[in-house]
Parts: structure tokens; sequence; C-alpha cells
């Protein structure tokens, strides 16, 4: 966080500000600081590999070594081998810079958390995707609807995901240490699937004040997300195109309408489709406008945008850029323009 010492004493200007965490109004000020937590929950505090799994992962590395496959394990080591002390120090390290501190970290199967604590309110911040995970992949390929305890219908890849912590994440919240403090819940990608799904099916003492997200994909059916009653505010950069994922019920039905009429086997594809359909987004949208790249200055916040509003923003994006198609989908990215939209709006 600590880029130059203009933005730190900036970043020391917005911190001294305190956080209206009692209320359930979006914040600029607080969308940039869950912002920026969403970001440190991608640090790299997890051990590589379970114990568990550390003698197979020796077996087929030994075996690829036998075997002549030198270069590919190098690269393999490379990419993978990191010191996990280190980086969870590092996130405490960045975590006081924000006058915060760590209180648990949750690592279950590629799921990942932490939870973290300020004078005035505690935050659990979920990680996003990341490509060398399967896991991750698997979680969110996997878009077939199932039911929900709660009601209504949620994404299977993402349920399944958040299940692989979210008990001992509760468990923490339910020990009473925190119950006289708020409890503000943030993700970027899969990490805001799963925040918005913690922010449903979490029980805290102190209050859920609100979910931020950050490029998340569509997560439940009208039924689950009219069953949501927490703040939840749905921040969209520009042409993030995961936001659009998995198709809007809308889209789901055309197709489906389409599809019946497939001679012989129109019935059996128009039940297929309707199981992935039903997804509508969760929350209030917060849009941040299309910029060059590296020069944020002109970034507009929006509190409304009709969808040719948002083709207009995938359109306006140069040819060269295509070949990034997730550059505004970089959650380095929301953070630098809420920065500057919290900046602004506080007159600093």
């Amino acid at each position: 966080m600590n880029e130059t010492p203009e933005i730190m004493d900036k970043t020391e200007a917005l911190l001294d500000k305190k956080i209206p965490n009692h209320r359930h109004a979006y914040s600029d000020r607080t969308a940039w600081l869950m912002a920026c937590l969403s970001e440190l929950a991608y640090i790299r505090f997890n051990p590589v590999f379970k114990s568990s799994m550390k003698a197979d992962l020796i077996t087929k590395l030994v075996g690829l070594v036998d075997g002549g496959q030198h270069a590919l394990v190098e690269k393999f080591i490379d990419h993978m081998v990191y010191d996990h002390e280190a980086e969870k120090q590092k996130l405490i390290d960045e975590l006081s810079t924000l006058k915060m501190d760590l209180v648990a970290t949750f690592d279950e199967h590629d799921t990942e958390a932490i939870l973290v604590e300020h004078a005035d309110f505690m935050t659990l911040a979920f990680r996003g995707t990341e490509p060398s995970h399967v896991q991750d992949l698997i979680a969110d390929g996997n878009i077939a609807t199932m039911p929900c305890d709660a009601g209504g219908k949620v994404h299977t890849g993402f349920s399944e995901a958040y299940d692989m912590v979210g008990s001992q994440i509760q468990a923490v919240l339910d020990s009473g240490k925190y119950d006289s403090k708020p409890l503000f819940i943030t993700g970027h990608s899969l990490g805001g699937a799963l925040a918005t799904l913690a922010t449903r099916r979490l029980v805290h003492q102190g209050g859920i004040a609100a979910c931020y997200t950050f490029g998340s994909p569509r997560v439940g059916n009208v039924a689950w997300v009219s069953g949501m009653r927490n703040a939840v505010y749905r921040v969209v950069n520009a042409a993030d195109f995961v936001t659009v994922t998995p198709p809007s019920g809308v889209i789901i039905s055309s197709l489906s309408g389409v599809l019946q009429f497939v001679p012989k086997f129109g019935t059996t594809l128009k039940k297929r489709i309707n199981d992935f359909g039903g997804y509508i987004h969760c929350g209030n949208m917060r849009y941040l406008t299309n910029c060059t790249k590296g020069n944020y200055e002109d970034v507009q916040l929006l509190y409304s945008v009709d969808i040719p509003y948002r083709i207009k923003g995938f359109l306006a994006r140069k040819v060269r850029r295509w070949s990034k198609p997730l550059s505004d989908h970089s959650i380095s990215i929301y953070r630098k323009k809420l920065f500057l939209i919290a900046l602004r709006h506080n007159n600093l």
C-alpha cells in the first residue's frame, strides 16, 4: 500500500477519518478500505501443501525427475514454492499500515479468507480465484444451481467452496471476543461470491455492517437474493466481464425457449439448460467508469448504469486491450480507482 510518500500521507488522511461502520449506507472510504483488504487476502499466508499431500507430491516429483522431466519440475518449483511464514508476516505488516490486526486465517481446499480487527469493527475478506489452483477453477466452473437451506438456489461451486471454511469462521465469531464490533464482509472475484454467501449465512452478535464485493459474478436466483437482509454493495469496474457471469436468468430463459424446438432433443436440452438458469445479481451496483490504462484521475463513480451504457464501456476498449481480457478485473485497479474517488469526495 505504501507506493509513494505522497500516497502514504493521503492514506493516513483517509484512515484518520472514522469509518461509518454502524450505518449501512455506501461509503467511498469504506469501499476503498474493503478493496485494500480484498487485495491483501491474496497474500499467500497459507502453506503450499497440506502435510497430508506432501508424500504424494514427493512421489510424483521423483517420478518426473526419473522420467527426465527436469525442466517441468524446475518450472513447477519456481511457480509454487514460497515462504508462507514470510508471506504471513507481510500480511501482518500491511494490515498494520491500515491500522488493523490479523485475527485469524482460514485455508481449506483452496478456499482462503482472513479475519481482521480494527479499533471500531471487524472485517472478513475472502481470496478470489487463483488460476494456478485447480479447485478454484472447479468452483468457478460448476455453475449449476442447487437448493440452499436458507431458501432459493445458489451456484453449486461457490456454495461448496464456502462450506469449506464457513463453520470455522462462524466458530471464531461465536467465541464472544468480538461481539461488540460490527462485521464487514468483502472479497474480489470468486472472493466476492463467497463474501455474498457469507453475508447471507453468517450470524454475528455485533451485526453485519455491510458487504462490499469487487468484480463479483452472480451467485443465486431471485428467491435467494430476495432473502438477503444485509446491505450488499457490488462494485463493477468498466468492462470487467466476470461481473456478467454466469449468464443471467433472462439469457438462459431465451436460450431455453429456442432450444425447445430442436427436433428430438428439444425437451432434454431445455431441461439441461434450465439447470444453469435463474441467476441475478445481488446488491446495489457502483460502477467505475472506463479510463486510459494507468491514468485513473478522471474515474467517476456511477450509482446506476443501464445495459446500453455497459455495452458502450465494453466497446470503448481499444483494440490492443482485447489481448488482455482480464485487465479490468484486476483488484489493484479497483483499489486505485476507489482511492482517488475517496480522496476527491473527502476533499483531500
